[in-house]
């Protein structure tokens, strides 16, 4: 089963936002484990995923299961706008060594449930044994992937889990009991991952944790250890560092941020755009002001004596 923490990698570039940066993201992958990252979400929407081509998609995602080299677990986002692609994607990411495959549902189409079923079933059968997980992302795809809907997919045989970005932890609950000794549920909304760990979730997946590893897996830690307060001063001492990324548009930031670190991450691909000069600065005083390196660093330590 997938859980800890797994940073939904972003994918660096260059300064146009045109060309990926391969050897910065070797660098981001060592990095993250070294800070903690249990797994890592390639090619997903924080890794523009659906902005890269086919042959991009499978570079980025060789690049990552190389450099993890089995000290972490891969998850590839193989979701595309058409079927088509993403059962080839599916087979690419079986092929490649992938510890399991995710995807969105189908996108501006609306399709019925039948329908949708069948898309899952086809990337599915695609990977093989590979663990899919459905992606879950309203806000963005319009389409809720609910326990209603999650129940009809059971009947996928490789089907392990869900990435749940959603507020609704009600219904995140329902799906786990649907199988709770066969799914997987990896929460998706950073600002919320001790909420939804209470609520059983078995890991999280997050924009934020590419600046924050470290303090989301202490955070884990300390809950599998008992300790309530602790996690909860962990979560709310990130959201204030998340408050300050949100200020801007957020993968153009957290790519500033690790860029600014060391680690050359460029700007995101278009339509999307780079920060200003202006947004750059005020974020790099509101993130200093939230105090992202110090609770790092401390996170750094607690995960070292909780080792």
């Amino acid at each position: 089963m997938i859980c800890g923490i797994l940073p939904a990698l972003i994918t660096p570039m260059d300064d146009s936002g045109t060309t990926v940066n391969y050897d910065s993201l070797a660098r981001l992958v060592n990095r993250q484990i070294e800070r903690g990252a249990s797994g890592f979400f390639v090619c997903g929407g924080s890794g523009e995923g659906l902005l890269l081509t086919p042959g991009e998609r499978r570079r980025v995602l060789e690049t990552v299961i190389t450099v993890a080299a089995g000290r972490a677990r891969v998850i590839a986002h193989v979701g595309a706008v058409d079927t088509a692609t993403a059962v080839g994607l599916a087979a690419e990411a079986a092929a490649l060594g992938a510890d399991a495959i995710s995807a969105v549902p189908p996108i501006y189409f609306r399709v019925d449930d039948e329908a949708l079923v069948e898309h899952y079933r086809m990337i599915g059968a695609a990977a093989g044994e590979t663990p899919l997980f459905p992606y879950q992302i309203p806000s963005a795809t319009g389409v809720d992937i609910n326990a209603r809907l999650m129940e009809r997919l059971l009947s996928i045989p490789s089907l392990a889990g869900i990435k749940y970005s959603s507020y609704n932890l009600y219904d995140m609950r329902n799906i786990i009991e649907l199988a709770p000794d066969r799914l997987s549920v990896l929460s998706g909304f950073d600002e919320i991952c001790l909420a939804a760990l209470s609520m059983g979730a078995h890991g999280a997946i997050g924009s934020t944790y590419n600046v924050m590893p470290a303090t989301f897996a202490a955070l884990v830690q300390a809950m599998a250890a008992g300790n309530l307060e602790e996690a909860r001063e962990l979560q709310f001492r990130a959201n204030r560092v998340i408050k300050a990324l949100l200020t801007v548009p957020l993968i153009a930031g957290l790519k500033a941020l690790l860029s600014d670190q060391g680690i050359p991450c460029g700007t995101p691909r278009r339509p999307q755009r780079p920060l200003t000069p202006a947004e750059w600065e005020r974020l790099r005083v509101e993130v200093a002001a939230a105090g992202l390196e110090e609770l790092e660093s401390e996170s750094l330590q607690r995960l070292a004596v909780g080792a």
